[in-house]
């Protein structure tokens, strides 16, 4: 759907020629190990959140500690990871979708020694980014790996690209929140190392990013399934061809019913994360009390030095 490889077409229709050519398909390895590396992040965060939660609460079990400085641990070395093979995955995104890398970094023209916008208001009626502030070179550098590189714009693919907002500003939380994870684990990490309980603003700033890695993963999403617009089948099938002939109540209805729902989930699970996240340890267990043997609690709190 993003590179498609391995496929005839004969009468309008698609069929597999070469199967380890459409799951190997140019964007797999780095798609694949993106996703992977995301997953094992939001755990991390997640994990490492609760654990500061529980501790900034005096709840914290005798595991705590140990799962924090996991979560912590995880975090500090696979966040590195994750911005390194997200650079491979954006020069791999530059060569086959070149309108979406346009898209995220509001390159309205083709230019040399283009300028990264941290932040702005891209406007597609006037062709411009209002009230910007830029990195001079800095897009060049980061897609090209020179200064005087040249970035194609959107001006190269009229009608051929994605919501150019919407994109922009998905990349942008994305991104933010890649470089605010790699501030608070390494912060973190480094009063691990130096064998230090970790201080009131540690502990906060760990509960604050507990949903960090799901954040950033939607938002990368988000930027990949928009970004493909106006395809479904990148280069060969636009959304619009495919999309079916429904009422726009029809539409409305479904779309309200999945929102209401993922709404509902998301707020159920964030309520019970906080429930056991705030219960001591020993009334977490589905055993009898009889059954457990008592264990001294090992704080995961304390004052840095």
């Amino acid at each position: 759907m993003q590179t498609p490889a391995g496929f005839v077409i004969e009468d309008g229709v698609f069929f597999a020629d070469d199967w380890m050519q459409v799951i190997f398909n140019p964007s797999f390895p780095y798609r694949f190990m993106h996703m992977m590396t995301a997953c094992f992040l939001t755990s991390a965060f997640l994990i490492a959140g609760v654990s500061a939660w529980r501790a900034r609460l005096g709840v914290d079990g005798p595991a705590t500690l140990m799962v924090m400085k996991t979560g912590v641990l995880m975090a500090a070395v696979l966040t590195p990871l994750q911005i390194f093979i997200g650079d491979l995955h954006g020069l791999n995104t530059l060569q086959h979708q070149p309108a979406k890398i346009a898209a995220m970094e509001a390159v309205w023209t083709t230019e040399r020694g283009a300028a990264f916008t941290l932040i702005g208001l891209p406007d597609e009626e006037t062709r411009s980014t209002r009230y910007a502030i830029k990195i001079p070179y800095a897009a060049s550098l980061i897609l090209t790996h020179s200064a005087d590189g040249e970035v194609k714009g959107l001006n190269e693919y009229e009608g051929q690209h994605p919501p150019v907002a919407m994109v922009f500003w998905s990349f942008r939380v994305m991104l933010g929140m890649g470089m605010l994870m790699l501030l608070v684990s390494w912060w973190t990490a480094l009063q691990f190392l130096r064998g230090r309980a970790l201080g009131r603003w540690q502990l906060l700033a760990l509960s604050a990013m507990t949903f960090s890695g799901w954040v950033a993963t939607l938002a990368g999403w988000y930027v990949t399934e928009i970004g493909r617009q106006p395809w479904i089948i990148y280069g060969l099938v636009t959304s619009a061809e495919v999309a079916a002939d429904h009422a726009s109540a029809t539409l409305t209805g479904t779309l309200l019913g999945y929102l209401g729902l993922y709404v509902f989930l998301l707020i159920s699970y964030i309520q019970a994360l906080r429930y056991l996240a705030s219960k001591p340890a020993q009334s977490l267990s589905l055993l009898p009390d009889s059954f457990l043997p008592e264990r001294k609690s090992q704080p995961a709190t304390g004052d840095a030095h």
